[in-house]
């Protein structure tokens, strides 16, 4: 359905600017149902992750507490921006161990009143929890893939034209529930002159963990650790030695099938341990994207003594290399140092591939610091739609603020 931007409302009485921005918009809720022609012609000028390929198989192997919607925006008759939207189902499941009461990380991130009240209340309904959060964005990959404009659009108006596609979404998606927050994810530094227009509509700024990101300029994974100082020269080699006897083995879809239940225990083990989850995927997830992205989609597994005790996933993209999921077997990682390697077969596949940068994504900020990654700050925007979700979602908020940590440089000093 086309929708005018038209008649809008007073930006600070409601979620919607005053003045017409002169645009109008389409919103689908299939990927199948796109003008393809259309998302194209903006697509090319914003993230990989935008593209049909990747956004078929997201769709195809969705959680089951996901769905889609996805809006092309017109001025008169031209595509000027696109915007992708996951809208996410929280049960009492997916909270994890942030409900625990006597988890000490979490008691340094929030006050004692809500520790004490809003939680308590939480654990006491956990059955009956069902938040729903409407996501301009990608849950999956950290980073700017939820919206783009082509460049000669005014910035300020394509972002008045997207929170009334938002508004339009979150009005529609009233037949399934109602949405208890808005939040638009992930913008660099450099792009918050232009999202800061989002303050206009009541949403509020907030810091999360950093995408963390190493800049590819060797040649060879020699050349990379000859660039480190001793210490953490000889770390890696000794990472690189306990990791001797694990076997390397590059997976095609049929692999990834055949070893889907092994896959899917590796997988959940990582998953499993985040004290909030967005969403579960399957195995059959890394298998469709294989079969779809061929050499843009690495799928590394890791045995040792024939046995399968990890994996890794890439994407190869035009400049860069894109670390997504991996699957650990943690009863043995002290011993062979699996996750240390896998950082370190990153940086090496990076390198081989002629990547211009690796972004390992947000986690573990400080141990990917030691091999050479450097924090790129990530800032969402958040909408609550009443001040009832806005007492629950507040600690949610605060668990994805940036934790303390020490950044590590691995490399020497260069005297200029």
């Amino acid at each position: 359905m086309l929708i005018s931007c038209d008649k809008i409302q007073n930006k600070k009485k409601s979620a919607l600017p005053k003045e017409s921005s002169g645009f109008t918009f389409i919103v689908y809720d299939s990927v199948s149902r796109i003008k393809k022609e259309h998302w194209n012609t903006v697509a090319g000028y914003g993230s990989e992750f935008l593209n049909f390929p990747f956004l078929t198989v997201l769709e195809n192997q969705r959680p089951d507490n996901m769905h889609f919607h996805y809006a092309i925006i017109y001025d008169k008759a031209k595509p000027v921006a696109i915007a992708y939207f996951q809208v996410i189902d929280f049960s009492s499941e997916s909270f994890g161990d942030f409900l625990e009461k006597d988890n000490s990380d979490y008691s340094c991130i929030v006050t004692d009143y809500i520790t004490n009240h809003i939680i308590n209340h939480i654990i006491k309904t956990a059955d009956r929890i069902n938040l729903r959060l409407l996501i301009c964005g990608n849950a999956c990959i950290s980073g700017e893939h939820g919206f783009t404009c082509i460049p000669e659009t005014d910035k300020t108006k394509a972002i008045d034209a997207l929170a009334a596609v938002i508004h339009s979404i979150s009005k529609a998606e009233k037949t399934r529930g109602k949405i208890a927050a808005v939040l638009v994810k992930d913008f660099y530094t450099s792009s918050l002159n232009v999202m800061k227009e989002f303050e206009e509509f009541k949403y509020h700024d907030f810091l999360v963990e950093p995408n963390m990101m190493i800049p590819i300029h060797w040649k060879t994974f020699q050349e990379y650790q000859n660039a480190m100082s001793k210490k953490y020269r000889n770390r890696a080699k000794n990472v690189v030695k306990k990791g001797t006897d694990i076997e390397r083995r590059y997976f095609s879809e049929e692999d990834i099938l055949a070893n889907s239940n092994e896959i899917q225990h590796l997988y959940n083990n990582v998953h499993l341990k985040a004290k909030f989850r967005m969403a579960a995927l399957t195995s059959s997830y890394f298998a469709e994207m294989k079969k779809v992205m061929g050499n843009k989609f690495s799928f590394t597994a890791y045995y040792y003594h024939q046995k399968l005790v990890g994996f890794k996933t890439t994407f190869i993209l035009k400049e860069e290399n894109e670390a997504h999921f991996i699957g650990l077997d943690y009863s043995l990682n002290r011993e062979i140092d699996i996750y240390q390697n896998i950082l370190y077969d990153y940086v090496k596949e990076a390198i081989e591939n002629g990547s211009k940068r690796l972004l390992l994504g947000r986690t573990a900020s400080e141990i990917k610091s030691t091999v050479g990654a450097e924090a790129l700050e990530l800032t969402c925007y958040i909408r609550h739609r009443n001040p009832l979700s806005n007492r629950i979602i507040k600690p949610f908020v605060d668990y994805f603020r940036p934790s303390d940590w020490t950044p590590r440089n691995p490399f020497k000093e260069i005297n200029s």
